[in-house]
């Protein structure tokens, strides 16, 4: 792979399914969408079976706590050795996959690029090039450095934003698609939309990609930021950070595991939406619980109150915070007055999470989509809270002003539009089972 570390990225060889793969089965979406639908993944099971697919090479988080999560893991690992073995994955010429998605009468647009975890960070602090943009929660990487640490095979759900005002990268690549080789075009499952995907190989075209992406405006040193996946991205980091400690700054430079094949897409283009993400407690007394969460706020020193009601999901903009909430037999808001941090739910998800932490029996999941948010809030035992969506436009500033968003704060898109897992970068060569890497604090 030819690399330019200085801007952060390496043009990759991708590995694709062979063509007599079925690619309606191969390509499942991110394995952290629909936590809490059980039924989601059941369909998804029946309609892949026994045939190659990214479902038996990933893990989806709603079995991260099930009690054979160690088992299903090396079926992973040796699943993907399996697939390259038998040459259900083959490997592209060097280059960048240009890709389409059509969902919802929207196309979203982006390319595949290996990103140098050099230049990531998710302590901000650092002013690194490649950013985080939530809170990272050191908790949820190490079941994700078991499945990434000895895996043959990664395959990318991170989607990176960055701000090309005149889409000087991607758009030129696109514009001539007719012309480059065409990888694929069809229909994802459970209403996925349709993806197309081109090869982009060209001498030229890559020189005046790497020429754009050089010539990007930075923030604050910031030139990437994570769409979506950084808790992947994180894994990624923290497997390179124990690895490199083994090898000479010779070795360093062209290791596979010091890059994450993620696609980059463009906070401009028009089907980039930022959708909320919403809270849902489970198994809770949902009066107790909201009480519990608006004494929480006015211990902290905020000016909160409670109100019920029916159930109303507008939100009124006239200088306070109102979160609405929904449970079976009941809804309201918690309005809170003069707040302090840029967003609402930076003024309420440390009550959540206390809550959580004296309530062990009770459960925090976030959701989106509209439609799962009332489903899930109306079961009894459960409580929902509403959030709006972030402003696009204000996004890269407001990175900068807050440093870190919280966690799950917003997401792009709804679930149905997250990336699907179709494409893959070989880490065979440096593949090892060693004993557990904990990131640093």
């Amino acid at each position: 792979m030819k690399e330019n570390n200085e801007q952060g990225f390496r043009i990759p060889r991708v590995l694709l399914p062979a063509e007599n793969v079925n690619l309606a089965k191969w390509a499942c979406i991110a394995c952290d969408q629909f936590t809490s639908q059980p039924d989601y993944w059941r369909a998804v099971e029946r309609f892949v079976g026994n045939v190659p697919s990214t479902l038996h090479i990933t893990l989806p988080e709603i079995y991260l706590e099930d009690e054979r999560v160690e088992e299903h893991i090396a079926d992973m690992k040796e699943t993907m050795r399996e697939y390259l073995e038998t040459g259900v994955l083959r490997e592209l010429p060097e280059g960048v996959v240009l890709t389409e998605r059509h969902i919802g009468g929207k196309v979203r647009k982006g390319i595949l690029l290996a990103m140098d975890l050099e230049q990531y960070d998710y302590r901000i602090e650092n002013k690194p090039m490649l950013r985080a943009t939530e809170q990272t929660v050191l908790s949820r990487i190490p079941p994700r450095v078991q499945i990434r640490r000895g895996a043959a095979v990664e395959l990318p759900h991170v989607m990176l934003l960055m701000d090309d005002e005149k889409d000087s990268v991607i758009g030129p690549l696109h514009a001539q698609r007719s012309a480059l080789p065409k990888l694929y075009d069809f229909d994802l499952m459970m209403d996925g939309g349709r993806i197309e995907g081109w090869l982009v190989d060209n001498p030229k075209l890559l020189g005046g990609l790497t020429e754009a992406l050089t010539a990007l405006p930075r923030r604050d040193n910031m030139m990437f930021c994570v769409g979506d996946g950084n808790h992947s991205l994180a894994t990624a980091k923290a497997i390179w950070d124990e690895a490199k400690e083994k090898l000479s700054a010779e070795e360093r430079e062209g290791h596979p595991l010091r890059y994450a094949l993620c696609e980059v897409i463009n906070l401009r283009d028009r089907a980039v939406e930022f959708m909320p993400i919403h809270r849902v407690l489970f198994g809770v007394n949902p009066a107790g619980c909201v009480q519990f969460l608006v004494e929480r706020l006015r211990e902290k020193g905020k000016n909160a109150k409670l109100v019920f009601g029916r159930w109303r999901s507008e939100i009124e903009h006239d200088g306070t915070y109102q979160i609405p909430f929904l449970y079976h037999d009941g809804a309201g808001r918690i309005i809170i007055e003069d707040p302090k941090h840029p967003l609402a739910v930076g003024e309420v998800q440390e009550a959540f999470e206390e809550y959580i932490g004296e309530n062990p029996s009770a459960r925090l999941d976030y959701i989106h989509g509209d439609e799962a948010f009332l489903e899930l809030s109306r079961e009894y035992d459960n409580i929902g809270f509403y959030f709006e969506a972030l402003d696009k436009a204000e996004f890269f500033d407001l990175i900068v002003k807050c440093g870190v968003l919280p966690k799950k704060t917003f997401s792009l898109g709804e679930a149905e539009e997250k990336r699907y897992y179709l494409e893959g970068r070989l880490l065979a060569p440096y593949a090892k089972e060693e004993g557990p890497a904990e990131p640093e604090e």
